[in-house]
């Protein structure tokens, strides 16, 4: 399979690297999807950059998010079915496999059903920036009815915070910065 990959911190047109290399197989519990869209995130590049911390694996593919179609199951996995269209989350952590490859082998239970109405690349931002927005919007309870102050709003999780408060029937209020 393809992948992208690095072995030393650093930025991105320095380290990563993309190649062929062998694809995984789900093991007990997990899922193989292949993958038709990866979500970079804030915590991918900052880890990949970081030249000051020891690199936890010897090779990391990065990314944590990412959306595609089940390719295979794992041995105990009944809740999804090949072919299916699903999303996932976390896909890196702890692991030194993300989601910057053609395939991914991972935990049943970082991988949520994908509806048909939304795309691959829709899929892949609903992971960590989506649920945090989610949560520090409805972590105490409904919001209808009252005023939230969000800020940071035009950030990924700000800008999922702000969506969700709405829809929830809150009143919201934004802040944003600037480098000018």
């Amino acid at each position: 399979m393809r992948a992208g990959w690095y072995e030393h911190s650093g930025r991105a047109r320095e380290v990563i690297k993309i190649g062929d290399m062998d694809q995984p197989q789900a093991g007990p519990g997990e899922v193989l999807v292949k993958l038709h869209a990866s979500g970079l995130n804030p915590s991918d590049y900052k880890k990949r950059g970081n030249l000051d911390t020891k690199l936890e694996f010897p090779r990391i593919i990065p990314h944590s998010d990412g959306a595609g179609r089940i390719a295979g199951l794992g041995a105990g996995v009944t809740n999804f079915s090949i072919g299916e269209r699903v999303w996932l989350f976390n896909a890196q952590w702890k692991r030194a496999m993300g989601t910057a490859a053609q395939y991914i082998a991972l935990p049943a239970q970082l991988v949520r059903p994908l509806p048909a109405h939304v795309s691959f690349a829709e899929g892949a931002c609903l992971g960590i920036p989506a649920m945090t927005g989610y949560r520090a919007v409805f972590a105490d309870g409904p919001v209808k009815g009252k005023t939230i102050y969000i800020p940071g709003a035009t950030g990924r999780v700000g800008a999922y915070a702000v969506q969700f408060a709405k829809w929830g029937g809150a009143r919201v209020i934004a802040s944003v910065s600037s480098n000018d």
